[in-house]
């Protein structure tokens, strides 16, 4: 049944010429792209929101790290790397005093991840003074980077150059830092580090540092756009419309959400050809159905009961009847398969006869009326003979066919006196031994 149903849109569709079919798609095309665009722009905004509050969210659950920080107690440990659960501890000195924190760093990376999409690549804490620190996971390059710590650099490399010396004053704002885009050296990974200071007493304890992939904002937009079919990008160069908005507690340049006109294009192409081919298939429905109001389906001529009406309204008549001979004895010899094959086949030659302008209709059976426009007499009858002699000089689906012709031309008349003396000539075409025109 589907293989039936595709085969006749297909057929349909064969049937439309391929430039009206461009042009519906180009015009298609257009019209949805440009919803699409407008779609999109739509929803920078919301985008916009989700971001921040995405990092919001990162934000928070940072901060809530200060509070298992100062709470956690201490164990004294000899210098030398230590694994605390999966989470790695680097001790500078011996007999050090360190913090338990790996049950808060495990929690922590796990709530991160709700939000982070993955994109979480190292959670550590230095200590200050830097006589340990935990990471998670402990690369060499950070092992080998600590290790050429001096004892204060946490306050004097990071709080110093962050910004973040003082940061426990702001009860509302931003207490933390996340960096610009930078390349970490050994890894070649491009991330962003939020650094958490922890104070207590005015004084840095420490510092939590959660290194975030950069390809974190670019996710956060592929999940909206996948949520809601969009085609937003992060920091696109050729965008055809676009819009800044300021990372939380960054003092970065702004990044921008922008729409590539080429990816609404791409977007918009199935869409457009779908209405397009659903268009030409209602326009060639339509057509169908408008050509069977007025259009015999068998033969291709007009249907009768269209065109009397109109010719009742008429007062003007050049008309020729045409009856195929002998057409009973067709079908009762070789079926009424064969009959319709000759039906056609004469319908398709008086066609080819006459004019656009003229009406050619099937009236009844094997009987066809035909009224032209403008034709006089003489110029009736020659028209006859050449349908008839066109019909006669050729075999019709294989036999030898001729008709008998009746016409007549009138003015200030009426349709059925016209009607009436035609029907009465093409019965003396037949007394006449058939095969013959009569123009009254």
């Amino acid at each position: 049944m589907q293989t039936s149903l595709v085969s006749k849109i297909t057929l349909r569709l064969n049937k439309v010429q391929p430039l009206t079919f461009i042009k519906v798609f180009i015009f298609t095309l257009g019209g949805v792209a440009s919803c699409y665009q407008i779609y999109n722009m739509a929803l920078i905004d919301a985008l916009k929101s989700e971001i921040e509050e995405n990092y919001i969210q990162i934000y928070s659950s940072i901060r809530r790290f200060g509070s298992f920080y100062n709470n956690s107690s201490s164990q004294p440990h000899q210098q030398g790397v230590y694994d605390h659960d999966g989470i790695s501890v680097l001790v500078r000195q011996n007999n050090v005093e360190v913090k338990e924190l790996s049950e808060g760093i495990l929690n922590l990376s796990e709530h991160l991840d709700q939000f982070a999409l993955g994109n979480i690549w190292t959670v550590a804490v230095l200590e200050n003074p830097s006589r340990y620190a935990y990471f998670h996971p402990l690369r060499q390059e950070y092992q080998e980077s600590f290790e050429d710590y001096s004892i204060d650099s946490v306050s004097t490399r990071i709080i110093g150059r962050e910004g973040l010396a003082e940061t426990y004053r702001s009860f509302y704002g931003c207490n933390l830092r996340i960096s610009e885009p930078y390349i970490e050296d050994a890894s070649g990974e491009l991330i962003r580090s939020i650094f958490y200071p922890i104070h207590n007493d005015k004084k840095l304890d420490a510092v939590l540092i959660v290194d975030l992939k950069e390809s974190h904002l670019s996710d956060i937009v592929a999940r909206f756009n996948a949520t809601h079919m969009t085609v937003m990008k992060v920091n696109e160069r050729y965008s055809s419309f676009s819009k800044a908005a300021p990372l939380r507690c960054s003092n970065d340049e702004d990044y921008r959400i922008g729409i590539v006109f080429m990816d609404v294009l791409k977007s918009a192409l199935l869409p457009s050809l779908l209405l397009s081919v659903m268009a030409m298939l209602i326009l060639n429905l339509a057509s169908k159905r408008g050509r069977s109001i007025h259009t015999d389906e068998m033969t291709g001529l007009g249907r009768r009961d269209f065109f009397e009406p109109k010719f009742k309204r008429m007062q003007e008549f050049s008309l020729l009847l045409i009856d195929i001979d002998h057409f009973k004895q067709i079908n009762d010899t070789y079926g009424h398969t064969k009959g319709d094959e000759v039906l056609k086949e004469c319908a398709r030659i008086i066609r080819s006869q006459i004019r656009q302008e003229d009406v050619a209709v099937r009236w009844g059976g094997e009987e066809f009326v035909i009224q032209f426009k403008g034709m006089y007499q003489h110029s009736l009858y020659d028209k006859a003979e050449q349908i008839r002699t066109a019909v006669a000089n050729a075999p019709v689906s294989g036999l030898p066919v001729t008709v008998s012709i009746g016409g007549i031309s009138l003015k200030e008349t009426d349709f059925a006196t016209a009607y009436k003396a035609a029907d009465t000539a093409l019965y003396q075409s037949k007394n006449r031994g058939r095969n013959k025109v009569t123009i009254s």
